[in-house]
Formats: structure tokens, C-alpha cells, sequence
């Protein structure tokens, strides 16, 4: 792994070689981030200076440093550990608002359009310049358009009216992305001064498909290892009973039988304003509300599939386990490491789930195995 310190405008300036550690970690839709040891010399302390950017060979991410800690042990050896975050962190530091104004007159900003554009639409409204809120508020080499392809998982095309009160660009930006299956990143185009801000959608390279190489993990086939299998449901919620000042609605979580019942009826309470649609509100309460499977395992240096190259963030991929059953989850996270070991590489895959009495997590079936099934099938999770 390559390591390199960026100038002002954002192009390679020393290659970093010697180090002791490091662990670099990119997400879908949060701020990455980075932890790095080394040698507490007067050079390394030098060269990685608050505020310094950096960036790896294998990524299009530069993170910035944040925290800077020389220290010696018992023993007087001296160490020098920098951490910091990527780029979208840098969206906690813009305020999300249409104007100016007082919230006397406008006490929140309503935008009317699919969860994707309403994201763009914040971050240019902020970030680009003239940027409306204030001109010093414009991330410098921000560029129109993208340097990737069209995702090929469709983004939502089904309008939503969003009301959002003054706060951070980045928790609005996350709320939005994390609800509605979507990404974000801030990436750099090598060493152009350019940088792009994408909301994206991922990937299908599942054996469902046939547009794009599928990419497998399995312990079967020997390329992914150490794995952990996560799976939970309690804080997840499949029905929302919606009350407002004006009427109620009770909303079902997609892919749940409205007649789901007993054991299997997970009720969540929204108390809904009058200003959106109260369906709208219960969607978005449950899509907050979803269990979550994860599953994490490090990458065989020998697989066939290259980050950046076979898979990206926000994939969705097939993963096989060692039952031999076959789930698609999505690449949420990818993490480097190098050490004194060698280099590794983990992707984190998650699948977020509604628990319904038609699915395997239910109570309806937890005294029965696939032999007392005649004609079902495995369900494409």
C-alpha cells in the first residue's frame, strides 16, 4: 500500500514508506477514516501537521489529519500516532438551511423531489459556489459531474416532500442516505485539483445479473476468511401507527404482509406532523427501524476480486456461508491494514431487513426446518 502527503491543491507531494502501521477504513455513507503509527522523528512530526491531506494508491478518498499523538513508554520507545477522517466529515462544518433568514420566517426549509436529488440539491446549494448561506462556505476544487459510471441499482424515482430544520449538512445529508439506501463521498480525481461530490447507489455484481462480473465471497471458495456473522432484530419495527393533529395511518414496512400478527407484529408509535404525508412519515420511522445483519470477514490476498476495480462501495454482492446458503448484502465498509504481517483488506456487508411472518427470523418458523417445506424455495434476501 502506497501512502502519500497532498499540497494545497490536492497532488501527491512525498511518498510515505516508513511507517509502522496503519489502518484505513472507507464508508458508504458515513466519514471514513485512518489511524497511523510511526517513529516519532522530527521529519514524520514535521510532515503530518494538523490539517495535513493525504491519500492511498488504492483509493479515490483523502482524509485530513485531525489528531496528532507523540508519545514514550516505560521502556522510552517513542511512538507517533496521527488519526483524522475523509473529506465528508468536512460537512459537519456547513450549516443545512434555505437562507439566512430568522426562523421567525422560515422555520424550516421543505424541498419536494426524490431522496437522491434533495441530497444534491442541499449539498450544492451550501458547498457550491456562490455557496447561499455564505461565499466562504464553497469546498475549494469542487467540480461539476462525476468521474464514475452510472450506478446500475436504480436510485428511487418516487418524490418526497423533506422538511428539514437548521443542522449540521452532514447529519441531513446521512439521515437522507442512511433511510433511503443511498451513498455519498467527496473523492479526488488523482492529482487534477478536482474533486467530485457523488450521492450513488451501487452496484448489482450478483449472480442474479448478467450486465456486470459477479463478485462471491465464500469460505467454500477459499477468499474470504476470519469471518463473524451478525444478525438482530431488536430494535427493528415492521408496522408504524402514524397519529397527527388531523388523522392517523397505519403503515407496513416493505415486503411485510399487512396481515403479519401476534409474536411476529413489531408496532412502532410515530407521532407525525401535519406538514408532510403521514405514509411518508411512517416509511421513513421504519426505515430507521430495521434489523440488521452484518457480516464481516478479511479478504484472501489471493481473491480474484479487487477493491476499486471488481467491487466498490455500496455493492451489492453474493455471499455464500458455510452452510451454502446464498444472501446479497451491500459493501457498507472497506478497511486496510498494513503492519508488520503484511497487508489485508476487509469489507464490512451488510443486509438491513424487515422481520415479517414470511421470513426466516420470524417466530412462525423457528420449530422447522427446510424438510418440512414441499414447494418454497429459498428467498433472494
Amino acid at each position: 500500500m502506497e501512502m502519500y502527503i497532498l499540497d494545497s491543491l490536492l497532488r501527491r507531494t512525498w511518498a510515505v514508506d516508513k511507517f509502522e502501521s496503519l489502518i484505513w477504513t472507507e464508508r458508504w455513507h458515513e466519514a471514513g477514516d485512518f489511524e497511523l503509527d510511526l517513529k516519532s522523528t522530527l521529519e514524520n512530526r514535521t510532515k503530518f501537521m494538523i490539517g495535513t491531506r493525504i491519500a492511498i494508491n488504492d483509493s479515490y478518498r483523502v482524509m485530513t489529519v485531525e489528531t496528532v499523538e507523540d508519545k514514550t513508554d516505560a521502556q522510552g520507545k517513542e511512538t507517533f500516532t496521527v488519526k483524522g477522517r475523509s473529506l465528508e466529515a468536512l460537512l459537519e462544518d456547513r450549516v443545512v438551511k434555505e437562507t439566512m433568514s430568522d426562523l421567525t420566517t422560515e422555520p424550516k426549509w421543505i424541498l419536494t423531489d426524490t431522496p437522491a436529488n434533495i441530497v444534491r440539491t442541499m449539498f450544492d446549494h451550501i458547498c457550491r459556489p456562490p455557496a447561499a448561506l455564505h461565499l466562504n462556505d464553497a469546498i475549494p476544487f469542487i467540480t461539476p459531474g462525476t468521474i464514475f459510471p452510472a450506478d446500475t441499482i436504480p436510485e428511487s424515482v418516487t418524490a418526497i416532500t423533506w422538511e428539514q430544520s437548521p443542522a449540521s449538512l452532514y447529519n441531513a445529508i446521512q439521515n437522507i442516505c442512511k433511510m433511503y439506501d443511498l451513498g455519498f463521498r467527496i473523492v479526488r480525481n488523482f492529482d487534477l485539483s478536482e474533486l467530485y461530490f457523488d450521492v450513488y447507489s451501487g452496484n448489482d455484481r450478483t449472480t442474479r445479473q448478467s450486465d456486470l462480473s459477479p463478485v462471491v465471497f465464500s469460505v467454500g471458495l477459499d477468499n474470504i476468511q476470519n469471518t463473524t456473522e451478525f444478525l438482530s432484530i431488536d430494535k427493528s419495527k415492521n408496522v408504524a401507527y402514524v397519529f397527527s393533529d388531523t388523522g392517523y395511518a397505519v403503515v407496513y414496512a416493505d415486503d411485510v404482509d399487512p396481515d403479519v400478527d401476534g409474536f411476529d407484529r413489531r408496532v412502532l408509535v410515530v407521532n407525525a406532523n401535519v406538514d408532510s404525508p403521514l405514509v411518508q412519515q411512517g416509511n421513513e420511522a421504519l426505515l430507521k427501524s430495521r434489523g440488521v445483519t452484518l457480516f464481516d470477514g478479511e479478504v484472501n490476498q489471493r481473491t480474484e476480486y479487487t477493491y476499486g476495480v471488481d467491487y466498490e462501495l455500496g455493492d451489492l454482492v453474493e455471499m455464500r456461508n458455510k452452510d451454502g446458503v446464498i444472501t446479497y448484502k451491500r459493501v457498507t465498509e472497506q478497511i486496510f491494514v498494513s503492519d508488520a504481517t503484511g497487508e489485508r483488506a476487509y469489507p464490512t456487508l451488510v443486509l438491513n431487513l424487515f422481520t415479517g411472518a414470511n421470513t426466516w427470523a420470524s417466530w412462525t418458523y423457528k420449530d422447522l426446518v427446510w424438510a418440512d417445506f414441499t414447494t418454497e424455495v429459498w428467498a433472494d434476501m
